[in-house]
């Protein structure tokens, strides 16, 4: 259908009433420019009427309405999360047709979660007496001992091997440490794959001699994931190379061909290096060196480049002399601090005052010019490239100037600072950095010569190393360094989506922290969150100025002047000794915490249904509920003391090399894993909603299950 034109009504007027609209300076034209604007509207509104009756390209609003015509149930609404109910009401009647098969529970599942899912009936590997009419030959008593790589997923999604029957429900064994209650015949098992599978392309690699390289730029062992395979349709059931599960030497080893050139690939001197030449093989330390390097070529003549997907490491037969880089991809949890994935709804436009300077440039050879060369007013530098970079040394502003340093979208180029990286400006100036990472130093943010202050500092999808840079194990150089320092008086400072080490700020500086990791790096991150995480300049005890935190984990002490606002977050700290106070606030008399952890013993300002002091009352209301009085000091002091030891924040890991950082563990309290007040997780990956993707798969399973049957929720990542 043709769009309204406001030429075409015009037209259709009388050439009398054109003639005199001329003549009166044409608002008879403007009047109809408008009535067409709205007929477009309308016109394009009965457009969507039409397209409102199909699934496939349906408003977000109209989906359950279509829905309801076939029987289907809403689940609860999850608010800025990727799940969306239009596939799974496009495919709610293939899903009956096959309701109850491993099939369409696999399918189910990866449409309400987003989480690639495989799904194991329990009845195939449970150890039974063959019938002579249904011979299953690959349906072993025992496992073949002399097969490694049958071996290697054992008590996993794709473990093969027999077991006897276990009577216990499945149900009332998962989350916990034992993994008995799968392998009986009624069992249907979930297992789910929680962490992305991040894509770096062509980084260059970092070398250790020239044989030897790492994959990751930063220099640390890191194990490589596949990128998922995606399946031909629902009656597939997932494989290895169908979810983002961790690579390993045996699986490679097995099949290069399968995952080189999709999980992985390797560059020299932009040529990919032949998958003929890639071989499998254990990397680990033997000394000063690796396990099997140097070696040389093989009785055919070959020159193997070897391999260590469960290090991240390469090894090739004879000094490289070219280039070497790598396409692969790392787990994380979810979409923060410098990547590849898509950032580009945050980015500045460019103007005509303030325009936009691609790096690398013919003219500019270091990303300093880069930003020296912008006018006065500002601009933005972007970076695309995935190479490491020397940092900027100084950016400096303007009274009033706007500047955006960013990688482009797609890229995650590593800024490397010998020196801090200093940013500073005149009254009013706003800096953003995003999408990269910074390592080797910290960012400062002074004032300028004349003592003005910048006016804002955004920080989004950025990465400032914690302890600066990594060891080779994956450990900070430099526990507890400073990586942000804030001297500039009055500045407001953003971090959103961001990592973040050791933060030094003055008394004056307004802090927002949301969805964003601010890590203390111990040497051993059991002791991280004793360390100072976020404080004054000039001593432990002096106070950061105030602090917004939502959504957010802060591993570490703080010191804050006073906390406008903590929602949704987790405060992970602990004193650091007798009489020390995990956290402080000099100013109580304003802000509130809630729905958050704030460990016992804080000064705070008032807290709303934050834990542990929420359990606390709950428990000292039930027991004088119990006993019909109010209960002593000594009683409550009690009370108090055992649920602290155990309503703590348990983390799979705390090093940010880890690709579970930061992520609760199952085994964490549920007050916390679902004490947000949207009844998500607190901490940074509250925006996840992992806890209602799980309830939602729950409530779907007891409706597509055949009677009789028992599922189980397994999360392999």
């Amino acid at each position: 259908m043709n769009r309204i034109s406001a030429q075409a009504l015009y037209e259709l007027l009388p050439a009398i009433h054109r003639m005199r609209d001329a003549d009166e300076g044409e608002p008879l034209r403007h009047l109809i420019a408008v009535l067409a604007r709205e007929g477009g509207v309308m016109e394009e509104n009965i457009e969507q009427l039409l397209d409102d009756l199909f699934i496939e390209t349906a408003s977000d609003w109209a989906a359950p309405y279509i829905g309801g015509v076939i029987g289907y149930r809403p689940l609860h609404q999850i608010d800025g999360a990727v799940v969306s109910p239009r596939a799974e009401v496009a495919n709610t009647i293939g899903y009956r047709r096959r309701k109850g098969t491993a099939a369409v529970l696999e399918q189910l599942a990866r449409d309400v979660t987003d989480w690639p899912t495989r799904v194991v009936e329990f009845f195939q590997l449970t150890a039974t007496c063959q019938h002579m009419n249904h011979i299953r030959p690959g349906h072993h008593w025992a496992p073949d001992l002399a097969d490694p790589l049958d071996l290697e997923p054992l008590g996993h999604a794709f473990d093969r091997v027999t077991r006897t029957v276990d009577m216990r429900s499945v149900n009332r064994a998962q989350g916990r440490k034992s993994v008995g209650g799968r392998h009986n015949f009624p069992n249907i098992g979930l297992y789910l794959w929680r962490l992305e599978a991040l894509r770096q392309s062509r980084t260059l690699a970092v070398q250790v001699d020239g044989r030897r390289y790492r994959f990751d730029p930063l220099g640390a062992d890191r194990p490589l994931m596949n990128r998922p395979l995606a399946e031909d349709g629902i009656t597939h059931l997932a494989e290895p190379e169908n979810v983002p599960g961790f690579l390993t030497r045996r699986q490679l080893d097995a099949n290069v061909s399968l995952w080189y050139g999709r999980a992985f690939q390797i560059f020299v001197d932009g040529t990919p290096v032949p998958a003929e030449r890639i071989e499998a093989c254990d990397l680990s330390d033997d000394g000063a060196g690796w396990n099997h390097s140097p070696h040389t070529s093989d009785a055919a003549g070959n020159f193997p480049v070897r391999v260590d997907p469960e290090l991240g490491r390469i090894a090739f037969p004879d000094e490289e002399a070219g280039e070497v880089r790598a396409t692969f991809h790392l787990g994380f949890p979810g979409r923060i601090g410098g990547g590849e994935y898509n950032r580009a709804a945050d980015f500045a436009q460019p103007t005509a005052e303030r325009p936009l300077i691609a790096f690398p440039h013919p003219f500019h050879a270091t990303i300093q010019e880069a930003i020296d060369a912008l006018p006065l007013e500002g601009g933005i530098v972007e970076i695309r490239s995935n190479d490491r970079f020397a940092a900027p040394m100084l950016i400096d502003l303007a009274a009033g100037a706007e500047v955006e340093v960013r990688a482009a979208d797609g890229t995650r180029p590593v800024l490397e600072a010998a020196a801090p990286m200093v940013v500073r400006g005149g009254e009013d100036a706003r800096v953003s950095l995003n999408g990269f990472v910074l390592a080797g130093g910290r960012l400062d943010i002074e004032a300028n010569g004349d003592g003005a202050s910048l006016g804002e500092v955004t920080l989004r999808h950025a990465t400032l190393v914690p302890g600066l840079t990594l060891t080779e194990t994956g450990a900070p150089t430099s526990p507890e360094a400073v990586s942000l320092s804030v001297t500039a008086m009055g500045v407001e400072l953003v971090l959103e989506r961001s990592i973040t080490g050791l933060i030094r700020m003055e008394d004056t500086t307004n802090a927002a922290i949301r969805a964003s990791i601010v890590d203390a790096a111990a040497l051993d991150t059991l002791n991280s969150a004793e360390a100072l995480a976020i404080a004054g300049l000039g001593g432990t005890e002096r106070p950061a100025g105030a602090l917004t935190i939502v959504g957010s984990t802060i591993i570490g002490r703080i010191r804050a002047r006073a906390f406008p606002l903590v929602s949704n977050s987790v405060l992970y700290a602990r004193a650091a000794g007798p009489g020390d106070v995990p956290v402080r606030a000099f100013q109580r008399q304003d802000g509130c915490m809630r729905f958050s952890f704030v460990p016992e013993g804080s000064i705070t300002p008032r807290r709303f249904r934050c834990q542990p002091q929420l359990a606390i009352d709950q428990a000292v209301k039930a027991r004088e509920a119990e006993t019909g009085a109010p209960i002593t000091q000594a009683e409550r002091t009690l009370i108090a003391g055992r649920i602290v030891r155990w309503l703590v924040p348990s983390f799979t890991a705390l090093s940010s090399s880890h690709p579970a950082y930061a992520q609760l563990r199952r085994t964490a309290p549920a007050e916390i894993r679902t004490g947000a007040d949207d009844e998500s997780e607190m901490g940074v990956w509250h925006h996840l909603f992992q806890p209602q993707r799980e309830a939602n798969l729950r409530i779907r399973i007891d409706e597509y299950l055949r009677f009789g049957l028992e599922a189980g929720v397994f999360f392999e990542t």
